[in-house]
């Protein structure tokens, strides 16, 4: 839960004293700035800070001799200077120099030419134009010079950034660029020993003025900055953990470490969601030490800040937290756990090596000898950005969607400008095989109508819009125990050209895509792209069913002319791909070319026109030109062998049970996945509202049966399931948000479950139930075959039924009903207190009340209190009139569910017409009859529509909700007829067996006076 406004503002409050800053403490400040820009020197033992010191030395060399001052730049190649660009490039050159003539071992150590060559350099550029985005580098220089400049000097550089900061009180300035400028009010204190700018930059941190509203600290509702559950957003809508997130993380993490020990130091209390968010927010989104491409904006558009980039600055984040006093020491031992766990995941750490900061702090925590953190293992869903995140050993995969809430790309600038579906399913996999395959020149070469994972049209794209968010709610989905993930997208494409359904399940060795209504408006083709590999330099090999292809640039090879039958496909540098439809399936492998101006025109990255060559595999599926309802299953799998492909497509571990624009869904091991589009059931659950819901088995040897819930709408308040499965009994756990609500007295199989999902943001809900059948050995599992069909004894049906251990598949749409198995005691002799028998007519019958057995089928302890908002099973009351119908078990495992509709239908119908027990009181004919119209009503819609049934009215296919509508009015209709019909059979009844012929007929018995004697008359 997010900590509130007041409480960190009174924790900021409590950490700075009013004691008021001395020189000696302005000199402390100075000092922990500039070893936050050089590191602390230590000596030179290992190859990163080697390597990191020779790198600056080169290059402050090299930007000392590329020198051409005069009166329009300093270097000719940033002329002229007034231009963005070139300023703030022309201030990181000489922050460059000035490091090298800071830190011991430099070539240019305390040399007094470069000192000098800087200091003139600085009187030139402080005269032209102000920049927001140099006031970092400007600090940094003060502060690394701050000895040889002159009082009159420094305090010009303050007064400069602090002039042109102006208030920073405002109420819009929020997350990474309140940071940024806090940040550098501290520095321009520091640099001009002024308390007040010291004091107004940490207060803005925590945003005393408005009493925390804005403070960085803390968790956002709305707007920029870090949500609850690992969402950070920029821009209002644009997720951005692995950009603006991190320049925030580190921003805040220097103004930590540097005013450390001051009266003005931040108080680890204050830091509670920033550390948190280490695992929630960065870690999941991470892959090899580098940043992932989904959560960074615009900035993959920049050659000049690739994934590793981002990556490294968060690396250096955690140093500076590490490096803090006040941190407590298992914070700090965990910051460099992490760090090492980044650097020594990096791939090529001499290509991507750490800047000379951060190659003195990796030596200090390799020398402490620190333990890498593990890795992150599992899924991890991001419901306020719409992003999904799934980890495995060798690989790991990441989904962009966007929604009415999220926007579908970033384009601000003049950057990023081929980002058309960007935010429409983009899946993204990382692999071990080729762990650059997205920092290999691939923004600038991929093709954009060919997205990894989106169904678009080939239709061309105009220049992309700003800000806007997608046509649609849905987009999200939940995790499944931490291992397992579930993610479903409406797509509508921006130009509302093209549309589909579409879900994918992660799963521990491979993901599973679904599709369905793919459809198009936009008169070219429509396609969904399975792959569109950038390959590696060094070539990599393909197959298609174990048949290695000659691919040469260029290659095209349909399905339909060399393939009755694709089922799988192999990429060395990948893994495998299997193809669950036998749809026809399409490959191309070609050249592509590019440059990084194409995609990005903003000033400062102008440089990089060079073009570029790569080598691209494209497999897709082609739905036609303008499809009504397309629709593609495939599985890929990451880093697999081709062994293990060719398996998995001959003998499929998944089963897809449903792909239609209702409803997609697979089944695998003991757990169903599924989108309900718009309600539905799968065997024993039925959800009457649209959900993304998982259920199984879990716990040790499947103890538990457990659901989880989400609502990727992020529109609805509640939803409700109803669960009908024999097997369950108490509730073992669940989460405050989930109400339930039992069905027959006493019956622990029938519950219905609510979910409160307002306000709840697309959170994953969970509840878990105790399996009768468990019994803590593995001899009930949920894919044992039905035991034989046995008979149930009559008495005990007269009393509360004893509900069997469930020896079925209870999550497909196989329903079974199976009999007693190990585990539920019989009844005993003891138990048959009562005997029923069918009367002849004209006999009479005596019932002694039968005394329920509730020891074979008691609710779980756990539910004896029945928590808040759970209203367990009532207690069991005997009646009078005893139950006049039995229902028999029958194992049904081949035949449909259909079939046991069917079977009960005729048994209900059976007792209405030839009860075998004396005729039931008038009241009760309705109600039986509601009962077989009911069977009847879902037998015949279950079977005609093929999944088509809905619960709901608001099917946003108008033509959806009339054929629901008819088929209602139909079973409404169907049911007033059998009511009339079954009512006069019960009258024909009557009036044959009791007044023609029974008690007042000519069978009656009469006594010696000749008069009728009646035992009992039965009511009618």
């Amino acid at each position: 839960m997010p900590i509130k406004a007041s409480s960190t503002v009174a924790a900021a409050s409590a950490s700075a004293s009013d004691t008021p800053l001395t020189p000696a403490h302005f000199q402390k400040l100075r000092q922990r700035w500039k070893a936050t820009v050089t590191g602390k020197h230590m000596r030179v033992n290992s190859d990163d800070v080697y390597y990191a010191l020779s790198k600056l030395s080169g290059t402050a060399e090299q930007y000392i001799a590329n020198m051409q001052p005069s009166r329009v730049h300093i270097w000719e190649d940033l002329s002229p200077i007034h231009l963005s660009v070139n300023f703030r490039k022309s201030y990181e050159r000489l922050r460059t120099i000035a490091q090298s003539y800071s830190i011991p071992g430099s070539i240019h150590y305390h040399d007094l030419n470069v000192q000098e060559t800087v200091i003139q350099s600085l009187d030139f550029i402080g005269s032209e134009i102000y920049n927001a985005s140099v006031v970092q580098a400007k600090v940094d220089i003060a502060i690394l010079l701050y000895d040889d400049l002159t009082p009159r000097r420094r305090h010009d550089i303050g007064a400069t950034i602090i002039k042109n900061i102006g208030s920073i009180g405002q109420r819009s300035l929020k997350g990474a660029n309140r940071a940024d400028i806090c940040l550098a009010l501290i520095g321009a204190g520091v640099i001009t020993d002024e308390e007040a700018e010291v004091s107004r930059g940490r207060w803005c941190l925590s945003d005393k003025e408005y009493d925390g509203e804005n403070s960085v600290f803390e968790l956002v509702q709305s707007g920029e900055g870090l949500y609850e559950g690992g969402s950070y957003l920029s821009h209002e809508i644009f997720p951005y953990s692995g950009g603006y997130g991190v320049q925030h993380y580190y921003s805040l993490s220097k103004a930590v470490n540097v005013l450390s020990k001051s009266p003005y130091h931040i108080n680890s209390t204050e830091l509670g969601v920033t550390f948190t968010a280490i695992n929630s927010t960065f870690s999941p989104v991470m892959w090899r030490g580098m940043m992932m491409g989904h959560i960074r904006g615009r900035d993959i558009a920049r050659k000049s800040e690739p994934d590793a980039f981002w990556g490294n600055l968060f690396l250096q984040s955690l140093l500076y937290f590490a490096d803090t006093e006040l941190v407590p020491l298992k914070h700090r031992r965990f910051f460099k756990s992490v760090a090492r766990s980044i650097w020594e995941a990096a791939p090529l750490p001499d290509l991507y090596g750490l800047n000379i900061t951060q190659a003195f702090g990796m030596q200090k925590v390799l020398e402490e000898r620190i333990p890498p953190a593990a890795p992150p293992i599992g899924t991890f869903a991001t419901p306020m950005s719409d992003r999904i995140m799934h980890h495995r050993p060798e690989w790991a995969a990441a989904l962009a969607m966007s929604s009415s809430r999220i926007g579908r790309y970033e384009a601000l600038n003049h950057e990023n400008l081929r980002p058309w579906y960007q935010g429409d399913g983009f899946l993204y996999v990382y692999t071990d095989r080729d762990p650059l395959h997205f920092s290999n020149d691939y923004w600038p070469t991929m093709d954009p109508y060919h997205t990894p994972g989106v169904t678009n049209g080939q239709n061309p794209q105009g220049p992309p819009a700003y800000k806007f968010t997608a046509h649609r709610d849905w987009a999200g989905g939940l995790d499944w125990r931490g291992t397992h993930g579930l993610a479903g997208l409406d797509a509508l494409s921006t130009d509302k050209g093209s549309s589909a359904k579409k879900s994918w399940f992660f799963l521990l060795n491979s993901i599973i895509a679904l599709g369905a209504g793919c459809a198009g408006l936009s008169g070219t083709e429509v396609h969904t792209t399975y792959e569109s590999r950038n390959l590696p330099l060094s070539g990599s090999n393909f197959s298609i069913n174990g048949e290695y292809q000659i691919m040469n640039p260029g290659w095209i090879k349909p399905w339909e002319e060399t393939h009755a039958q694709i089922d799988w496909a192999y990429l060395d540098s990948f893994g495998g791909y299997v193809f669950l439809d036998k749809e026809p399936i399409s490959f191309r492998r070609e050249q592509r070319k590019g440059k990084w101006t194409d995609i990005n025109q903003y000033p400062d990255y102008l440089g990089f026109s060079d073009p570029i060559t790569r080598e691209y595999l494209t497999i897709y599926r082609n739905h036609g030109i303008d499809p009504k309802d397309g629709r593609y299953a495939y599985a890929l799998l990451p880093s697999a062998s081709s062994e293990e492909t060719r398996e998995f497509a001959t003998t499929p571990p998944v089963n897809i049970t449903h792909n239609t624009p209702r409803l997609q869904a697979i089944q695998f091991n003991n757990t169903v996945m599924a989108n309900f589009w718009s309600g539905g059931t799968i065997g024993y659950l039925t959800a009457v509202t649209p959900c993304s819901i998982t259920w199984g088995y879990s716990g040790v040897e499947d103890k538990y049966l457990t659901i989880s819930v989400s609502d990727p709408t992020q529109k609805a308040t509640r939803i409700v399931l109803f669960l009908n499965d024999p097997d369950i009994g108490g509730v073992a756990e669940r989460d405050d948000s989930i109400q339930l609500r039992w069905g027959r007295a006493g019956q622990t199989g029938s519950v219905t479950i609510t979910i409160n999902v307002e306000g709840t943001h697309g959170k994953t809900h969970r509840v878990s139930f105790e399996r009768i059948s468990w019994r803590g050995t593995l001899e009930s599992l949920p894919w044992r075959p039905p035991a034989k069909e046995t008979t149930t004894s009559t008495t005990a049906t007269a009393s509360r039924r004893v509900r069997p251990a469930a020896t079925k598949k209870p999550l497909v749409n196989n329903a079974t009903v199976t009999s007693a198995k190990i585990g539920h005691k019989p009844v005993t002799a003891k138990q048959k207190t009562g005997t029923v028998r069918k009367p002849s007519v004209g006999t009479v019958k005596t019932v002694k009340p039968v005394k329920p057995n509730l020891k074979t089928a008691e609710p779980s302890p756990r539910t004896s209190g029945h928590s808040t908002g759970t209203l367990g099973p009532e207690a069991v009351t005997t009646s009078p009139i005893p139950k006049k119908h039995t229902i028999h078990s029958i194992s049904l495992s081949n035949i449909a569910s259909i079939s046991v509709h069917a079977l009960n239908a005729g048994v209900a119908f059976l007792e209405v017409i030839i009860p075998r027990s004396e005729p039931m009181p008038w009241v009760h004919i309705p109600w039986l009859i509601v009962i077989l119209g009911g069977y009847l009503g879902v037998a015949y819609i279950t079977k005609s529509t093929q999944g088509f049934y809905t619960y709901s009215f608001l099917d946003p296919n108008s033509k959806g909700s009339g054929i629901t509508a008819a088929y209602c009015i139909g079973i409404l209709a169907g049911t007033t007829i059998l009511f009339c019909i079954v009512k006069g059979l019960v009258y024909l009844r009557v009036w044959v067996t009791e007044k023609k012929l029974g008690m007042n007929g000519k069978l009656s018995k009469k006594d010696v006076s000749g008069e009728t004697e009646v035992t009992e008359k039965l009511n009618v």
